[in-house]
């Protein structure tokens, strides 16, 4: 038998934060190696387009298990995070073991109703009041939340993200652009898949947003450029840049998977 190694206490890897494969697999992860890499993903971008530091505060809309807090941990070394879920499991997961291994990363439950993932929730989305102060936050970023949101839904999150931004702060979000969803295009991945058959539309909203599930609109949600500029202007954000994503098989060179839309608050 071969000798156990010893690993020293300043090893980035923390078993302990890790969840356990039951509690994974309900964000739809059936391999470790995937938790890392969307985490490492996530790091990468909101580097370079969150303009993130070592002293940035921050915070995560939907945190999930918190592979992406777990992924710029040691970056944000003075600075603070705060992320919400819907999910309570989750956040009670995260709150015995992330957070009590790094104190100045917060997880709060926020019991927001979502036809797929919090169907007795007991706030509507439009109702929540993020748990921030005003002007508080450097980043605000949201990882594959709104592929999961109704459009009246997201109007209020841009404008709490407005609202709690300061002067000069940027949002990361990331969306499957309707533009982008191109029939007959060989799409990566399962990304062709029915799942992502962006079909169907609201009377409401016409062909600025679309969704797959007829009896559960909120499973999986495409937007139009169009309707985030307009989103974004009334909460008083300005969309600063567009990122294609590789999902759609239009930009081969795609450095994120989702498309990514960033706003800025002005100045």
């Amino acid at each position: 038998m071969s000798d156990l190694v010893s690993y020293p206490e300043w090893l980035a890897y923390e078993p302990d934060l890790i969840p356990p494969p039951p509690l994974m697999r309900e964000e739809g992860i059936a391999i470790l190696e995937e938790w890392f890499r969307w985490g490492e993903e996530w790091s990468n971008l909101l580097r370079a387009h969150g303009k993130l530091t070592p002293t940035s505060d921050v915070l995560e809309i939907g945190c999930g298990l918190g592979r992406i807090a777990f992924a710029i941990r040691y970056l944000l070394r003075n600075g603070h995070y705060t992320g919400f879920e819907i999910v309570r499991r989750k956040v009670e997961f995260l709150a015995r073991t992330f957070h009590r291994a790094h104190p100045h990363f917060e997880f709060r439950w926020a019991d927001v109703h979502n036809s797929y993932y919090n169907p007795e929730g007991r706030l509507l989305p439009t109702q929540y009041t993020f748990p921030v102060a005003d002007a508080s936050q450097d980043i605000v970023y949201a990882a594959s939340v709104f592929t999961h949101m109704l459009p009246e839904n997201a109007a209020h999150y841009f404008a709490e993200a407005a609202r709690v931004l300061r002067p000069g702060g940027r949002c990361v979000f990331s969306f499957f652009l309707l533009e982008r969803y191109v029939a007959g295009v060989v799409r990566p991945f399962n990304f062709g898949s029915p799942a992502f058959a962006f079909d169907l539309m609201l009377p409401a909203w016409g062909k600025d947003f679309a969704y797959v599930n007829a009896d559960n609109p909120e499973q999986m949600t495409a937007y139009s450029s169009a309707l985030l500029g307009r989103l974004a202007s009334a909460s008083g954000l300005e969309i600063a840049k567009v990122v294609p994503g590789l999902w759609s098989g239009t930009e081969p060179a795609a450095a994120p998977t989702q498309d990514l839309v960033i706003l800025t608050r002005p100045a």
